[in-house]
């Protein structure tokens, strides 16, 4: 029996050449019509073939498309979150910031109110603040001998040096000068606060003016730079 060279061989589409090469390793050469139908099935087969690989390349060509839609996705929702959080933040801070603002305000106003307050009082005592040393400021400290309170106007006043800040002390005679609160001016050099609480306010015979450490003084340490009696009204 003669060896069959078709074994072994690997399963590939079969051109003309191929067919050719059989006709003549075999003695028998096919006919015409079995030759046209082995071309026409190794022909189909080829097709089939390549068909499928076509399909699978065309496959997966379509995955890595959608795989890389889905990373394209993913990214710009991240950077919309990104976005969207940088966002919220500053909107945050700025909210913030009006609050503070806002707060700042209502202070200023209950301030000038109180200010407005012990001014507008049918009885309050009054001390005129003159200059002393080389300060040409001028002031007032106007008290509502009922309830305390008290309020400090100055002028030409200039801002105090960094890490200083001006204290108001009552003077009660001879005895040590009580700190009634602490007071910035800016570079308008002028000023209408109110300050703070005075005890027992007809006991007071003076109030002055220091300059002091920024977060004040029990008794004052500075020089004192506005003076003045009390003098009722």
């Amino acid at each position: 029996m003669r060896d069959d060279p078709t074994i072994g061989v690997e399963d590939q589409a079969l051109d003309d050449l191929a067919l050719e090469a059989m006709a003549e390793a075999y003695a028998t050469p096919p006919s015409t019509g079995l030759r046209a139908r082995l071309l026409a099935a190794a022909r189909s087969e080829g097709s089939s073939r390549r068909a499928t690989r076509w399909r699978m390349g065309g496959a997966v060509a379509a995955g890595a498309a959608l795989a890389a839609a889905g990373l394209f996705a993913a990214s710009q929702r991240a950077t919309e979150l990104a976005a969207l959080k940088q966002a919220n933040t500053a909107l945050s801070e700025r909210l913030a910031e009006q609050e503070r603002t806002l707060v700042g305000l209502r202070v200023a106003l209950e301030s000038q109110a109180q200010v407005l307050r012990v001014l507008g009082g049918p009885h309050t005592i009054t001390a005129a603040l003159a200059p002393k040393g080389d300060v040409a400021a001028r002031g007032r400290v106007v008290v509502d001998p009922t309830s305390g309170e008290s309020a400090l106007l100055v002028a030409d006043l200039p801002p105090a040096a960094v890490g200083k800040t001006y204290e108001l002390w009552a003077i009660r005679g001879d005895r040590p000068p009580e700190p009634a609160g602490l007071f910035a001016v800016g570079t308008e050099r002028a000023l209408a606060t109110r300050m703070a609480h005075v005890e027992h306010p007809g006991e007071v015979t003076a109030f002055a003016v220091s300059i002091e450490p920024a977060a004040g003084s029990t008794s004052p340490t500075g020089p004192i730079i506005l003076v003045g009696t009390v003098t009722p009204s």
